[in-house]
């Protein structure tokens, strides 16, 4: 069954739901990398299959992610994106140029995935009132189609469709750091939260 588009009301509301929260994401990457400014696109709100959604990071091209599942009022991944490029140039910030071993650069990685989707998820739980938690965080070096499916297989309930909250941001630095925040919901979530929204 096909997942009814939602009207231009609960577009809105899905969007702001993703500005606040990826707003918070994004303040919270930029005190990580030492204040640098973190410049957030309009987030765009996308109803597609867990097989179209990989399009989204460029499909088969070579990507860093750490995502996590999301527990509470909601049921779906929080997933922090960027070209392998971008993840690289990421984890020599988070380590001050420090040259580590990979386990160290991946645990930094990880670890900010977890900051920035605390934020996100405690600023969504401000709006709606619920209690949301996120997991350990799991951190994959794939192409982009392969992050996207291996996220998604994580997304309890029906995720046949899925609406993906998506925001881009630019980090400024030396390289610049690029990447997405993906908030993937299963459909009864998305209708679930627009309940909550009241819209």
């Amino acid at each position: 069954m096909s997942l009814p588009v939602p009207s231009d009301a609960q577009l809105d509301a899905l969007r702001e739901v993703a500005n606040i929260g990826c707003g918070h994401a994004a303040n919270a990457l930029s005190r990580l990398m030492g204040g640098r400014q973190v410049d957030l696109s309009v987030p765009r709100v996308v109803l597609t299959g867990p097989s179209d959604a990989a399009g989204l990071l460029g499909g088969d091209s070579p990507a860093v992610a750490a995502w996590l599942a999301i527990t509470g009022g909601l049921r779906g991944v929080l997933m922090l994106a960027m070209p392998l490029a971008d993840g690289t140039a990421l984890e020599t910030l988070l380590l001050g140029g420090q040259e580590t071993g990979q386990a160290e650069r991946d645990s930094a990685v990880s670890e900010a995935a977890n900051i920035v989707a605390s934020a996100c998820l405690s600023a969504i739980g401000k709006l709606t009132s619920w209690r949301l938690m996120p997991s350990v965080p799991t951190l994959r070096r794939d192409s982009a189609r392969a992050l996207v499916d291996a996220a998604v297989a994580q997304v309890e309930g029906d995720a046949s469709r899925v609406v993906v909250l998506e925001a881009r941001f630019m980090a400024s630095a030396t390289p610049p750091v690029s990447g997405q925040l993906l908030l993937v919901l299963e459909r009864e979530s998305s209708r679930a939260l627009l309940a909550r929204l009241g819209v």
